[in-house]
């Protein structure tokens, strides 16, 4: 039997092997280590050896413990969770689903403890412009406080802008600057935000005139610009569709099920944890104004049905509405039709068929619009 001896002396064998190196020399060091560092884990446990303990999450999650620089301990943060990223991506494909789900979560959790303390200047991003580029956006959304406190989704993506304005202006490294410009442009780019993704991209343009990205943007403005007059909005019909009900096998939903009736189109997805986050808010709006004719059709983006199912059997979400489940071509296309780019995301429908809202359909402000279409008591 192995001793345990080693687990309880490791604080103490990490401080005798690692010099107090600076945040700069982390991010040299971590950025030679990260190199394929998925496969060298991968090949040291097939032949049945370890990594030195330093360079594995659980060496790094000592340092972080004993690290009290902020700078340094954010490197540290963020060179576990790409280490877990590169682990996980190189795992078998044949993984049972148990250890792959554990894995997964493990990942999650280390990028949600490290997106809520990565300030704007942080070292740090030095490492995810090199091996997660679109980790800034993440970073940004839960320095925010994302959908996990207490605020409106309006309020959360101002702080997240800020946030990305504020790597610009302090980060040291240009290609850090310039992803953040670029990350406010992709940000914008999903809720169609086409004025602010003009601003952003002349704010690119003025900063790195040979930036890659400028002519993609500018090509995709031009397609977007098309598309806008297409777009779900206020004042105009819903948009036909025909989607398969969940409890009902072989019937389709359409516009036409819901006649005469508000009906609130909800684009979610088991795995989506803001749509989870919204569904106690759903759930007391569902039951205030349902006696007054509202439905709800929750239109899921899972791998398959029987997700939803094993899903609404816990009775602390147990959706009590109507449910769709489109699949390849049937999703993509309402997802087009109703300019879908995340979830979750909502459409406030009326009677007669016209949309009537597509913002303030999320938190506290739900039940507010709601109201206003359907009469607070």
């Amino acid at each position: 039997m192995r001793s345990l001896a080693p687990l309880f002396l490791l604080p103490a064998v990490l401080t005798a092997q690692a010099p107090a190196e600076d945040a700069k020399a982390m991010v040299a060091r971590y950025t030679l280590l990260l190199k394929a560092y998925g496969q060298k884990a991968q090949d040291a446990s097939a032949r049945n050896q370890r990594l030195p303990l330093a360079d594995t999450p659980e060496g790094l999650s000592v340092a972080i413990g004993h690290e009290t620089r902020p700078a340094e301990r954010q490197v540290l943060l963020a060179a576990r969770y790409l280490m877990f990223k590169a682990m996980l991506q190189a795992l078998p494909k044949d993984l049972p689903k148990e250890a792959a789900s554990l894995a997964s979560t493990v990942e999650y959790a280390t990028g949600l403890e490290l997106a809520g303390q990565i300030t704007p200047d942080s070292p740090a991003f030095d490492l995810f412009e090199a091996f997660d580029p679109e980790a800034m956006g993440y970073i940004a959304w839960h320095a925010s406080g994302g959908g996990f406190v207490a605020q409106t989704e309006a309020a959360a993506a101002q702080k997240a802008f800020a946030f990305l304005d504020a790597v610009f202006a302090r980060h040291p490294n240009p290609a850090v600057k310039r992803r953040a410009l670029e990350t406010a442009i992709d940000l914008h780019s999903r809720p169609r935000m086409l004025a602010e993704v003009r601003a952003d991209l002349a704010r690119l343009e003025a900063f790195d005139p040979q930036a890659p990205a400028i002519r993609t943007w500018k090509a995709w403005l031009v397609t977007a610009e098309k598309e806008d007059l297409l777009v779900p909005r206020p004042g105009r019909p819903v948009p036909a569709f025909k989607l398969p009900d969940v409890e009902h096998p072989g019937a389709f939903l359409t516009p036409a099920s819901f006649k005469g009736k508000y009906v609130l189109l909800d684009f979610w997805a088991t795995w989506c944890a803001p749509c989870r986050g919204e569904l106690p808010n759903l759930h007391k709006a569902y039951a205030a104004f349902h006696p007054r004719g509202l439905e709800v059709l929750s239109i899921s983006s899972d791998r398959k049905a029987a997700d939803v199912v094993a899903f609404r059997k816990d009775k602390d979400h147990p959706m009590p509405w109507r449910h769709a489940f489109p699949e390849g071509e049937a999703r993509e296309a309402v997802m087009r039709a109703f300019q879908v780019r995340g979830i979750p995301h909502m459409v406030l429908v009326g009677p007669d068929g016209t949309i009537l809202a597509t913002e303030g359909l999320r938190g506290e402000d739900l039940q507010k619009t709601l109201g206003k279409y359907l009469g607070n008591k």
